[in-house]
């Protein structure tokens, strides 16, 4: 490794000097200056990244809804433990929020901004045009950058969005429904909330546009919505029992899980009305193993709790664009013989 006491050495001056013309200091001619850089480039020289201490701390804000989901609180550990474990010199703000109120997250926003001073934002946005203009706001008017992940806003003006493709997460559990039923019997699809979160509404077009055209033999029941209601889940289930006795699967499109198992274990039907649900996380596992659920479909949290914090830091740190601004993360399967 070429040392500055070496150019020194090969250009006849003093070590400090070099440092000056290396380091753009005053005190130097500038002939001397770029007569020592050319040298430096000759020789390979190569400046030694500066300590973590001497970097500029980054505050990046993060705002996470449907805090009482498993995977968003999985979410929410790895964003908090990521400074330490990569050794980003960033500060992570975190806002969760449990329900999926706009104003209470247009609310959060404005925290981070106004109080906090955040430098960055990393953001799982609602469903809504007062997000899509905040996010334009922020990135226009205020030099914040914001990533969105989980869920992307068309037309906002984000640096990247890092997430899973919802229309083809839920085109994978009509696949795998299909291929359980032999493409036949009857369907509920049972949703977490009517409107505000994207994934809700792009896995159940995906879900019904695979089924329409490659299992047209399965009848889908009315989509019914939990509200995020985990009892009410458990009653829309045992009414469908009790009321069609074709009912062959149920598609849990976001949350509700844990009513759907709990309504199949009292009415005797575990293991003979099919589940998919989605989001790998210890408890889904369990109903795995229980027999209640037949395939879980992961979309890849660990990409989605860390990547949007190191673009953030690599955009505010070196002005550097991300090479994709749409980064998707993979699809994951889990069943009964690889949990």
């Amino acid at each position: 490794m070429v040392t500055m006491q070496q150019i020194a050495e090969a250009c006849g001056v003093s070590r400090g000097t070099v440092d000056r013309a290396l380091h753009n200091k005053s005190g130097i001619r500038p002939e001397v200056a770029a007569r020592i850089q050319e040298k430096a480039r000759e020789m390979g020289y190569i400046p030694p990244r500066p300590m973590p201490s001497l970097m500029k701390t980054w505050k990046i804000g993060v705002v996470l809804h449907s805090a009482n989901s498993g995977f968003v609180q999985t979410l929410a550990y790895l964003f908090e433990h990521l400074p330490d474990k990569d050794l980003l010199p960033v500060q992570i703000i975190l806002r969760t929020m449990h329900g999926i109120d706009i104003q209470h997250q247009l609310a959060l926003i404005d925290e981070l901004v106004e109080i906090e001073h955040i430098d960055g934002l990393a953001l799982m946005p609602l469903a809504n045009s007062q997000i899509r203009e905040k996010i334009n706001t922020l990135s226009k008017k205020k030099g914040i950058p914001v990533v969105t992940l989980n869920t992307d806003i068309n037309d906002a003006n984000r640096l990247a969005y890092i997430g899973p493709d919802n229309l083809a997460s839920g085109r994978s559990a009509a696949a795998l429904m299909g291929l359980v039923t032999g493409g036949n019997g009857h369907i509920l699809p049972i949703l977490g909330q009517q409107s505000g979160h994207y994934a809700d509404s792009q896995r159940l077009t995906g879900f019904l546009e695979e089924v329409r055209v490659n299992y047209p033999a399965l009848k889908i029941l009315q989509p019914e919505c939990c509200f995020l209601d985990s009892q009410l889940a458990e009653r829309i289930v045992t009414r469908a029992i009790q009321a069609d006795p074709d009912l062959t699967g149920i598609y849990v499109v976001s949350v509700g899980r844990h009513g759907v198992a709990n309504a199949l274990r009292k009415n005797g039907q575990t293991g003979k009305i099919h589940v998919i649900m989605h989001d790998i996380t210890p408890t889904n596992l369990q109903l795995i193993r229980e027999g209640i659920a037949d395939f879980i479909i992961g979309q890849d949290v660990e990409t989605q709790g860390t990547k949007p914090i190191h673009i953030l830091y690599d955009y505010l740190s070196n002005h550097h664009m991300p090479e994709n601004r749409v980064q998707i993360t993979d699809i994951s399967i889990k069943f009964r013989c690889n949990v």
